[in-house]
Parts: C-alpha cells; structure tokens; sequence
C-alpha cells in the first residue's frame, strides 16, 4: 500500500506538471529534462511526456548544441537579448519551462497515426520551428516570420526545447539523415541553415569577395556557405587566435585580430578593395560599423548576430554609399538544401564540433561554453550506441 501511495503520489505530481506546461493530463511516462532554474544553473529533472499525435513522431534525442542565444539565457537571463527569464516555480512550469534546446538530432522510437515518411528506427534532423502555415507570411513563403511560430527551446515564443531524453516533435519538420551524415552533424543542420539564410539573403555568388566579422559557429558557417556558394575571397576576424586558425582550417582565404590597429585600412589590403557583401556574426555593435565601412558602395551588409534592442548606428555611411543592411531571423526552407550540401561533402562540419558532453553533464558543458574557446558543444541525451 505505500508502495502503491507513492506511485499514485508521483502520478499526481507529474499530472499537475503536465497541466501547468500545457500537456494533457493522461501522463505515460516521465523523462529526464535539463532545466535552467536560475542564472548559470542547470538541473535535471522529471518531466511528462504523451504518445504523439497523430502528425508527431516521438524521438529519442541523441544531440542537442549548444547556440549562443542558449547561453546568453544561461549567463544573462535574457531571452531574445531584452526578455527577462522568470526563474520562480510557477515560471518553470508554464511557458518554455526553463527547457532550452533547439539545434536537435534524434532517433524516431514512435510514428503518430498520420505520418507516413518516417518510420522507427530513422535518424533525423529536427527544424525546430513549426510555424501556423496559414498567415499572410507562411503562405507567402516565409514561414520563419510567422508571428504564431512554436520554436522549441524558445522563452520569447513559449515553447519548451528538447534538452531531454525523448520529444515529440512535429513529423513534417523532421528530416531523415542519410548513412554518411551522423547525428552530430544533424543537429548542426540548425546553426547551418541560419548561415545559409543569410548568404541566400545577400545573394552571395562566384567572384564576390566577402568579409565575415566574428569566427565563432556562425561566422565559421557563413564563411563555408560563402565559400560553397562561389564566393572569391573571404576573410574573418575575431578577437580569438584559436578561432583565427580554426577559420583558416575550414577554408578562409585571410583572418585577422578584430582589435587590430587601423582595422578597415588592413582588412581592405587583402583583397585590393572592399567587399561586396559583410557578415556580421558576433553581435557586437562596433563590428557591425565595421561591416559597413569596409563594404563597396552599392554592396550589401547581413546582420546575422542577435543584436542589442539599440545600437549606434553609422547610418550616414550607409545610405551616402547606398549599403544595403538586411537581417536574418532564423531560416526558411533550407533544412533540405543544408543537408543536401553536408551529404555531398560540400560542407564538412566535423571540424567544428570541440566537446560532447552527456546529459548528466550538462553544467559542466555550458561552463566549458562560457570559457569563449570552444566553437561547437554538443550534448547527448541518448549517445547513439545507448538505444533507450
């Protein structure tokens, strides 16, 4: 009987769980979850999780990255760079629940009633925006601007990420990985695509010679999908040398130390001129300035990085040489073409990837994050050779 009390005590507990976050009430099971509870603080913890519905798969999570806006909640608690994060009980229970996770790999252990493409057993990628499909935005192509996007792992849109032993995700934002691509890699099909919005959204093509501020796994990707796309010359700068020479192992043309002295004079000597299109991937206000004056009059300027709410802009520049300045927010049906690339062996991703840490280690990975020397952190809720 005491037994029995506390298994019923437990069900009880995880059912309010499970209605608080906006789960039903009917619990199968309860999972391991990483949960932000406090600045610099992850714990794991019990959470609920349902069969799938009927357009879902349930996945086994095998790898999970560490993005930078994971880590800005982590050491900031800022979501989306002027959300406050709400770190009380009842703020860990509704929401995005203190669960991050949105760069996703995983194995598919259920298959909803509907879903007919994959299967158990299949290794995928997971987009992790699913978005209404039937605002003005989505049906005009632009579903990563839906203003009803569910993006797991996102406090700014309430939904809780897959930094967990199991999720269920949306089938149709799951992309199976072929033989040669490992889960690793799948879950880095997410930071990849961001990068390629930005290099489609400026139109990087053969010839054009591209600056790239910032060399940590953005800048890194923007540089391979300029390079992939045709680009000339690209040249990189950050404040880190082992960075500076993990940019030259992926195939920049030049690097140099963003705090040398007389900086647009030196980037410009590499290639004879300025640069048709920058990047700008660190999120620093300064550099972004800087993408603007080295720029060719008439060329483009792509803010990939989160930005401060406010910045100082040299806006006068811009507009006297006719600088374009366009944004990226997230990606738009690109897992398929960044997979594709990868597969080939256009992009080779491995040489990012510098530390995999398991679930049970999941403070030790964001601290080791924070250190500012790593470019890719990988988390495995599930290794692959431990089949839950």
């Amino acid at each position: 009987r005491g037994i029995r009390g506390i298994r019923g005590s437990l069900r009880r507990r995880l059912e309010t769980m499970a209605a608080m976050a906006g789960y039903p009430a009917d619990v199968p099971e309860a999972v391991d979850v990483a949960v932000l509870d406090g600045l610099r603080s992850m714990r794991l913890r019990k959470r609920p999780i349902n069969a799938p519905k009927e357009d879902e798969v349930q996945l086994q999570i095998n790898c999970v990255g560490i993005c930078g806006s994971d880590m800005a909640y982590w050491s900031k608690g800022m979501a989306g760079g002027f959300v406050p994060l709400d770190f009380s009980e009842e703020g860990l229970n509704q929401g995005y629940c203190g669960q991050m996770g949105h760069e996703c790999s995983g194995t598919v252990r259920a298959v909803g009633g509907k879903v007919s493409h994959l299967q158990v057993g299949d290794r995928v990628a997971m987009e992790p925006g699913v978005p209404c499909s039937d605002c003005k935005l989505c049906r005009n192509g632009r579903y990563n601007l839906c203003p009803r996007m569910r993006f797991i792992g996102s406090a700014v849109n309430r939904v809780p990420g897959a930094l967990c032993r199991k999720f269920n995700h949306k089938a149709s934002y799951c992309y199976k990985l072929p033989p040669n691509v490992s889960l690793q890699e799948g879950a880095m099909l997410e930071p990849l695509c961001v990068s390629l919005q930005g290099v489609t959204r400026a139109k990087v093509g053969c010839g054009h010679h591209v600056f790239v501020s910032g060399a940590g796994p953005i800048g890194l990707m923007t540089a391979m999908c300029a390079k992939a796309a045709g680009a000339a010359t690209v040249t990189i700068t950050d404040m880190v040398e082992s960075k500076l020479e993990k940019a030259k192992e992926i195939g920049a043309d030049f690097t140099l130390k963003a705090d040398t002295p007389n900086l647009h004079e030196a980037l410009e000597a590499f290639i004879g001129e300025k640069f048709d299109m920058s990047f700008e991937c660190c999120g620093v206000p300064a550099a972004l300035n800087s993408c603007i004056e080295v720029t060719v009059p008439g060329g483009t300027v792509c803010v990939v990085a989160n930005m401060p709410k406010q910045v100082p802009l040299d806006l006068q520049v811009a507009c006297r040489h006719e600088v374009d300045i366009i944004g990226v927010y997230r990606y738009c049906n690109l897992y398929p073409r960044a997979l594709a690339m990868v597969a080939s062996g256009k992009i080779n991703l491995k040489p990012l990837i510098s530390k995999t840490f398991q679930l049970e280690d999941v403070q030790n990975a964001f601290e080791h994050f924070a250190s500012g020397e790593p470019i890719k952190v990988l988390i495995q809720p599930n290794p692959p050779e431990q089949m839950v």
